[in-house]
């Protein structure tokens, strides 16, 4: 699947202005066979007692790059509204750049199943996911 780097930067480019966009960081990095790859630094502010990424924050991550990939994928044209979302922990995350992968399991006339991964250093995998939304046309979304 190609998408095209214009598409892209502006869907980045708004998503990283405001709300979890901006606080996450979360950059794109590439695309291949439909597998999007995404990097993310969390801030400081996501720490748990015990020092590790808390594991609300690496969901929210991970739904906001299934998300993308929903978008991307759909030419920016639909966008999931998540109406299942399980995630599996796996081994905790310190404060190091992590890597996210998103890749639509099935995508129908309504409904969307995506899965996400995210590792650390040395590709371990951190969490995984299973997201599924109603898909609903981004017309008159608000920028």
């Amino acid at each position: 699947m190609s998408i095209e780097k214009a598409l892209i930067d502006a869907v980045m480019k708004v998503y990283q202005s405001k709300g979890v966009g901006k606080f996450f960081s979360i950059n794109f990095l590439e695309e291949t066979d439909g597998e999007f790859v995404f990097e993310v630094c969390f801030p400081p502010d996501c720490l748990n007692p015990q020092g590790n990424v808390q594991g609300g924050m690496i969901t929210s991550v991970l739904d906001d790059c299934t998300a993308l990939c929903v978008l991307f994928s759909t030419k920016g044209k639909r966008f999931p509204n998540t109406t299942d979302f399980h995630t599996t922990f796996h081994r905790p995350l310190s404060l190091e750049p992590a890597t996210i992968k998103a890749s639509i399991l099935k995508i129908g006339r309504n409904i969307v199943s995506v899965e996400g991964k995210i590792f650390k250093e040395k590709n371990k995998l951190v969490a995984s996911c299973l997201h599924t939304g109603f898909l609903f046309d981004t017309h008159g979304m608000k920028k």
